[in-house]
This record gives structure tokens, sequence and C-alpha cells, in this order.
């Protein structure tokens, strides 16, 4: 083979997905029929070489061109850039150091590096690889606040903000007098992080063939099935949990079910600002046409493209039936007594992730890809459980 096949199939890989990471494949699995020279030789270092990225959609040529890595001082990376880049490493700020990171991938596959040399590049484009997954689920992070953890187990008092310290004729604090802090009632948010995780699906005929784009679609779905599971641990809670609740009694349930929600935490002193739904219950909010009416001033975009953006001034997040699998309730929205939406203000749902996505930090991970897994710590709570309402069928 020559650096013109090895270039074709550097183009034809980079078309979708994480291209560096399909690209260190095509280097260094042995099924690819080109070599880590042929590959070296096609790799892009100058702004046009960078084109062929314009038909994905996850990258742009332009950045790409001038993408450089940060790394800490004395660390792998470190170590691994300071040999391959082009001159001495950019020192950026105290102990972190700067390289351009194509050049230095390239010159790494021209010198035949060892093996642990090409991992330490591999193993932080797999991590990405993962995290792109991740991206493509991504639901109970865009509807929570996050609070990071540093212990899988814990409990941690919170303030209710639905009081008041002033009381009407009471002319307020006096002058020079003590602001108290002891009339709040204050709630407390507990956690218990629940370890999920995958395994990867590769095959011996994936790596002996070098099946690159079917091998990220495996790694991928990493991300996605762990990123699933933090979703069902928080639906359940944002279900289950939810102390408010809107029944329709079987009638008017579409957008004034949801009016209906939003009514009720209202009711509690809070300010909804999201809601999460059903497919059932998707199914009859684009049904009623009070949709058009309260959208966008009539306008019919969101039927037509059957999309939701913002409705009566609150976020949308559209759930899996199969996302929730608790036995508390029934998250359907066709038979009395199930719940189809959940609204809420979501300051006051918290996602608890002790430690978040990552994968098992393999010595060899090019040649152990079919052990690599990923696993994450999380669990969710209500810091409010009044700022929550279900919609009931």
């Amino acid at each position: 083979m020559t650096r013109l096949d090895a270039q074709r199939k550097l183009r034809q890989h980079g078309q979708t997905g994480n291209w560096r990471f399909k690209g260190l494949l095509l280097a260094n699995l042995s099924g690819t029929g080109v070599s880590r020279q042929d590959v070296a030789k096609a790799w892009p270092t100058k702004p046009s070489e960078y084109r062929f990225l314009q038909a994905n959609p996850g990258y742009s040529p332009e950045q790409e061109a001038t993408r450089t890595a940060i790394v800490e001082e004395g660390s792998e990376e470190h170590h691994m850039l300071s040999d391959y880049a082009d001159d001495e490493l950019e020192e950026v700020d105290h102990e972190l150091h700067e390289a351009h990171v194509d050049r230095s991938i390239q010159h790494m596959l021209f010198a035949t590096s060892t093996p642990e040399e090409v991992d330490v590049l591999f193993r932080d484009q797999l991590a990405d690889v993962v995290a792109e997954g991740a991206r493509q689920r991504q639901m109970a992070r865009n509807g929570s606040f996050i609070f990071n953890a540093d212990t899988t187990e814990g409990t941690i008092t919170v303030g209710e903000d639905d009081e008041y310290n002033y009381e009407s004729g009471s002319g307020g604090i006096a002058e020079g007098g003590a602001i108290r802090d002891d009339s709040e009632d204050p709630s407390t948010v507990s956690w218990d992080c629940k370890k999920v995780g995958r395994g990867a699906r590769i095959t011996d005929e994936m790596t002996r063939h070098a099946r690159i784009d079917i091998i990220e679609r495996e790694v991928q779905r990493l991300g996605r099935v762990t990123e699933n599971d933090m979703n069902r641990i928080w639906l359940n809670e944002l279900v289950d949990g939810a102390n408010q609740n809107h029944d329709t009694a079987g009638s008017d349930q579409g957008v004034p079910a949801l009016n209906g929600g939003v009514t009720e935490v209202d009711k509690q002193d809070f300010m909804p600002d999201t809601f999460v739904s059903h497919p059932e219950f998707r199914g009859v909010l684009f049904d009623d046409s009070n949709l058009v009416e309260v959208n966008r001033a009539g306008q019919d975009a969101e039927l037509r493209e059957r999309e939701l953006a913002r409705v009566m001034g609150i976020d949308h997040l559209p759930m899996t039936g199969s996302a929730y699998d608790s036995s508390t309730n029934s998250w359907s929205y066709d038979t009395d007594g199930d719940y189809g939406a959940v609204v809420y203000q979501q300051e006051h749902m918290w996602l608890v992730i002790e430690q978040d996505i990552e994968i098992k930090d393999y010595e060899d991970p090019i040649r152990d890809l079919q052990g690599v897994n990923a696993r994450a710590w999380v669990d969710a709570d209500y810091a409010q459980t009044d700022a929550a309402a279900t919609v009931e069928y």
C-alpha cells in the first residue's frame, strides 16, 4: 500500500465520527492494509489537508488545523508530546504545556513508536468516543442541577427558598439588629450512588478485518448505554419523588393538562421551567390544536416539524417509555392513573455524580479493545419535592 491508499482510507473514515480515533486504528490494526508509515505520510498537518472534514458535521476543518493539546508537566501525555512535538513545548501556565496535536501524532507514527507511546494518545481518543456516545443520550444532565459529590453516600442540608422572613407590619430588621438564620425550615438531599456501566462487544472479526467504523460505533455504545442508565435512575426519582399532581380525570389531556401541571407547581411558590414527557403524552400534545396558539403566536412550525422548543415558558425534555422501570408508578399515558409528564423547577432536581463516565485504564487499549468498558457512579434526589408535579391521565 502507499501514502495515497492511506490518505483515501483516512478521508473515507473521516467523513463521520471521531476521525483521529479511526485514524489511529487505521495505523495500528493489522488488517487495515496500510502501515504506520503510510498513515503518517497521509496524516493532515497543513490547513489545506483538513478539507475532507467539511463533510463531517462534528468537526470544523479550520479548528482542527490549529488543534492543540494542553498537558500537565510530568504526565504520560507530557512525556509523549515532549518526544514528538516539532519544538520544545510551550508553557501556557504553571506546569501546563501545549503542542500541536496532529504534528505530534505524525511524528510519533513516523518514529514507529512503542505501543505504550501510541496508547497514551489512543486512550484519550477512546475516552472522547465514549463521551460522544454519552452526549447522544444526554437528558438527565440537561434537566438537573448537577452536584459533583466526593463520596458515594451522603446527606447535605439545603434551605427552603419558598419562605419569607419579612412579616407585614413588623418594620423589618431593626437598625443594628441581628439577621436571623434559624427561621428557615431546611430540607436535606441524600444520595447513595449506584454503579452503572457497560462493556464493549468488539469481536475478533472486527479487529482482524479492521472494521473501523463498527468498532467506533461499539465504543460509542458504551457511552450511550451508561448515559441511558443515568437517565433511568434520574427519571425514576423524578416521577416517584414529585409531591404535586395534576389529574386530568380523563379530559383536556393535551395542552390544558400541561398547564395544570405548571399551575400545581406555581401554587407551591416555585417557578416551573422544565417538563419531561412520555411518548404517548407527546402524541396527545401534538394532536391538540391549542399547541399552535400557545406557541410562537399561532405559528404551526412545531406541528409541522413535530418538535417542541419552549411551551408556556418551559423547556421540554422528551424521554422514552422504557427509561422508567420503577414499580411505584406507571409511566405511560393511556390508562387512568398513568403519569405522562412531570413539570418541575430544574434547580430542585439534583443529579448526583460521584464518578462521571470513564473507561477502564488498560495498559494496552488498542490490543485490549474487546475488554473496554465504561462506568459511572450516580444518584438522583429532589431538594424540594413540592417543586414538581406529575401529569396524570
